[in-house]
């Protein structure tokens, strides 16, 4: 029996929730340290991240390295109509909550697609040849169908999918890279 993608998402969020939390820091921590490995952070000038959730791999640390290496770093915000826009936040962000719950900078620079080198691209579900379960707004999808630098996913053991577990809508956008632990 097919699970529509909305059952999958709840699926694989419950999963994330579960996570021990020692497993989950150990996990999330070997993963970190694969991306700041890889080539395309290495060249990365503005990275976008997201601030994430408490289900979601912490990204806090991405943003840190980041910063302390002297990148800029982009985070979303969202707009009318399902779409975002990536502004640069400083020491001098002010946030606020979005209607998501989420903090989004309340004010700051505002980065084109083209201005981005390296986008860290979130989900609840990946399989490893990039197809991404979202969180069923399509805001990421519609940016990414603009944006043509390089994309990154990085997927605990327990956001892995199996290909074909869900099927691709037209407008689904695929990752370049899902960075997991089987690769360690």
């Amino acid at each position: 029996m097919a699970y529509s993608k909305n059952e999958l998402r709840q699926a694989y969020i419950a999963r994330l929730q579960q996570l021990d939390l020692n497993t989950r820091l150990s996990e999330e921590k070997r993963l970190t340290s694969m991306l700041f490995n890889q080539p395309e952070w290495m060249r990365a000038k503005t990275v976008a991240l997201t601030l994430s959730q408490s289900f979601e791999i912490d990204t806090a640390p991405i943003l840190l390295h980041a910063r302390h290496e002297g990148r800029t770093v982009v985070v979303p915000r969202t707009l009318p109509k399902r779409q975002m826009e990536f502004v640069e936040i400083t020491e001098s962000t002010n946030f606020e909550e979005s209607s998501f719950g989420i903090l989004e900078p309340a004010d700051g620079r505002v980065f084109s697609p083209d201005e981005i080198d390296l986008m860290v691209v979130p989900g609840v579900a990946f399989t490893q040849d990039g197809q991404r379960l979202g969180f069923g707004g399509g805001y990421y999808d519609r940016y990414l169908s603009k944006y043509h630098g390089d994309t990154v996913a990085l997927a605990l053991p327990t956001q892995l999918a199996d290909n074909g577990e869900w099927q691709p809508d037209g407008h689904d956008q695929q990752i370049a890279k899902v960075l997991t632990l089987a690769e360690c």
